[in-house]
């Protein structure tokens, strides 16, 4: 199997979701593992998937055929795609779209239908984005990230129905944790970009 082909994309587009729905209840039993393991998973999965659409549209087409759609023009340098990847991740940080999500079908659905969707705008938005556009969305996220982590702490009430308050604090450090990992993962992979871009 050719690793840069769609079929690699696509069977881990189809893993994550699968591992997000069929592990449902245990991943939604605690507010920590809702936020922060199935709802990614539902993004990683619109991202793969986007990855191996991608690939098999340039292998069908070529990389040089005419027949390649242009280029999004609403979309330009990926900040429109980006904001509202930031916003729908802004809208399940809140609490009551968590409860919403156990006991209402309709925002079930939401979830399980629309964060592959923010993942598949997510991944062609960061490929069209320049260094400068990826680390603005990515301070704003992890900074978000951190103030509700910290809300979440020091909040002596419980703010999901469905949680107890030893599932917000884990879920808070969870989320403090992403603010600090997730920049240091993508400083790792992206170094040599960034330094080449500090240094011009």
């Amino acid at each position: 199997m050719n690793m840069r082909g769609p079929w690699p994309p696509a069977l881990a587009a189809l893993a994550f979701y699968a591992v997000a729905l069929i592990w449902r209840a245990p991943l939604t039993a605690s507010m920590s593992t809702h936020m922060l393991v199935q709802i990614p998973l539902l993004v990683l999965a619109g991202v793969c998937a986007e990855r191996a659409w991608r690939a098999w549209r340039d292998r069908a087409g070529g990389a040089g055929s005419s027949r390649r759609p242009p280029a999004w023009s609403y979309n330009e340098y990926g900040m429109p795609g980006l904001l509202f990847a930031s916003l729908v991740g802004t809208c399940w940080m809140v609490p009551k779209a968590l409860d919403d999500a156990l006991v209402d079908w309709r925002m079930a659905a939401f979830k399980v239908l629309g964060l592959p969707v923010a993942g598949w705008i997510l991944g062609a938005s960061l490929r069209r984005s320049n260094t400068v556009v990826k680390l603005f969305f990515l301070g704003n996220f992890c900074w978000m990230s951190a103030i509700v982590g910290l809300i979440y702490l020091d909040q002596p009430a419980r703010l999901c129905n469905a949680y107890l308050l030893d599932d917000q604090a884990w879920a808070g450090n969870g989320l403090i944790a992403l603010s600090i990992l997730l920049p240091l993962a993508w400083l790792l992979v992206r170094i040599k970009p960034v330094w080449r871009f500090l240094n011009r």
